[in-house]
C-alpha cells in the first residue's frame, strides 16, 4: 500500500501533466511538488512519481545521453 504523501504527489503531478504539455524532467516535477507544498525529499520522489506515471501509461519515457525525460501520451 502506498502512503498518503506518495498518493498526494502522484495526484498533484498527474493533474499538472494533464494541464501542461511539454517534456517532464525530474527538475520540473520537483518544482511542481514544491509549489504544492508537499514534503520532500523531492529528488527521489520526483523520479519515483514520474516512473509511476510512465508505468501506468500517462507518460512516455525518452532516454537520451545523460538525460531522461517524459512526455504526456496523447490519451492523457
Amino acid at each position: 500500500m502506498t502512503d498518503p504523501i506518495e498518493n498526494n504527489r502522484r495526484q498533484v503531478l498527474a493533474a499538472a501533466i494533464r494541464r501542461q504539455a511539454g517534456p517532464w524532467t525530474k527538475k520540473r516535477a520537483m518544482r511542481v511538488l514544491r509549489a504544492a507544498g508537499l514534503p520532500g525529499p523531492y529528488d527521489r520522489a520526483a523520479r519515483r512519481v514520474l516512473a509511476h506515471h510512465h508505468e501506468t501509461g500517462l507518460l512516455a519515457r525518452h532516454d537520451a545521453p545523460n538525460r531522461r525525460f517524459y512526455t504526456r501520451k496523447d490519451s492523457a
